[in-house]
């Protein structure tokens, strides 16, 4: 009896894992697919890679060095089939993971956004505040669409002044972001107080062009404030995040920029009521203010009056005791030369019973002036006599008399 033919375990794993060692089309291969499963256990990731129709198990061996993807992303892997011969399992091992598809997309996008926020674009500084009550609005969007008719309706619900001018635009496909900015360039001078870009829901390659560069640094250099209404609520683009104010959908712009007129109205009527009473209490208060201040004027001018009056009087009384004392001596002293006056009036002299004499050469004061034979004028308190000198006796030192020719 011949005995039974048979392959070890050990045996046939290890020939498949040789077919696959030495199968050139199975080493450094690219394959796609859909991340599945994934885990990281101390520096390396293990998930299932699959399409539609198949999937393969993947490790990522130190995987820091690369790529370390989400579940439900799309990548790309490059490695080569393994096969583990102790447990029969089939694997690819990951040398390098990038991103593929929408994951590329959010890379790009990602690092994008980083560059635009080191930059300051997104800065709350920079941003603008929105009027609160616009005349003129300029919506950006597309003039087929339901979007400008759901703005135009929502604001004409609150109010019938705002003028709303549509300038249209693409708002998807590879034209969206260039024509959105050209309008924007012409819009932005023309003196709106409000622009609104505008579109409705969709995808997000259908949102795509408004996470565009140029757009986006278009809205950042606009000098008119710039409310962006872009998708659905859940949807944020780049462009969101460089306006001045961010709606979650174009409705919702409509109603930031749609104050209602009858609420305005009536608040103005409140405004100017509250203002009127305030003067009122002003001008009431002011008037209280200005009794006080003029009762307190009164008062303290009629002090300074009465303080005046009596240091005045004081003055005046020291004054006149003053200049009386001053009169009395100057009238004291006026008599004392009145009297020295009188007593050296010659007059007064000649009614004692002196006489003056005057010769051809004047007064003659001294006997020693008169020459014997000489006419002269001898004048008295009454009258004159005229006389001719016969002797002139004068008494010398000694008491002697002595002839004068």
């Amino acid at each position: 009896m011949n005995a039974p033919k048979f392959l070890s375990v050990s045996i046939i794993n290890s020939y498949i894992k040789n077919v696959f060692v030495a199968e050139e089309m199975l080493h450094d291969i690219d394959v796609a697919g859909e991340v599945s499963g994934i885990s990281v256990v101390r520096g390396h990731a293990y998930f299932t890679l699959k399409d539609k129709d198949a999937q393969i198990a993947c490790n990522s061996f130190n995987c820091t060095k690369t790529y370390i993807p989400k579940n439900g992303e799309q990548i790309i892997v490059r490695g080569s089939v393994s096969y583990y011969e102790k447990n029969g399992r089939l694997s690819l091992n990951a040398d390098r993971i990038v991103p593929y598809g929408a994951g590329l997309l959010a890379i790009k996008l990602e690092e994008l956004k980083n560059k635009l926020a080191a930059e300051g674009l997104f800065d709350a500084s920079h941003k603008k505040s929105i009027p609160a009550y616009c005349k003129n609005v300029c919506v950006l969007t597309s003039t087929s669409g339901a979007v400008i008719r759901d703005i135009i309706t929502t604001v004409r619900r609150y109010n019938d002044v705002i003028d709303i001018s549509v300038y249209g635009v693409q708002v998807q496909g590879d034209n969206c972001a260039d024509s959105v900015c050209k309008a924007l360039a012409i819009v932005d001078k023309l003196g709106f107080d409000t622009i609104i870009i505008a579109r409705g829901g969709g995808s997000a390659e259908d949102l795509m062009p408004f996470n565009d560069e140029k757009l986006v640094r278009a809205v950042y250099a606009a000098n008119t404030p710039i409310i962006s209404a872009v998708g659905h609520e859940t949807d944020y683009t780049l462009c969101d995040l460089v306006a001045d104010v961010r709606a979650a959908t174009p409705t919702a712009a409509a109603e930031l920029v749609a104050y209602d007129v009858d609420e305005l109205k009536e608040y103005l009527r409140e405004f100017a009521a509250r203002s009127r009473k305030m003067l009122e209490e002003k001008v009431k208060a002011g008037a209280r203010n200005l009794d006080t201040v003029s009762r307190r004027l009164l008062t303290a001018a009629s002090l300074a009056l009465t303080s005046a009056s009596a240091a005045l009087n004081v003055s005046t009384g020291s004054l006149a005791y003053a200049a009386d004392g001053l009169l009395r001596d100057k009238r004291t002293r006026f008599e004392k030369s009145v009297l020295k006056l009188g007593a050296a009036n010659p007059v007064s002299i000649l009614e004692k019973g002196f006489f003056t004499a005057e010769g051809k050469n004047g007064r003659i004061s001294k006997a020693a002036d008169f020459r014997v034979g000489e006419k002269v004028s001898i004048n008295a308190s009454d009258g004159s006599v005229s006389a001719i000198v016969d002797a002139v006796n004068i008494n010398d030192k000694n008491g002697k008399h002595t002839g004068v020719l």
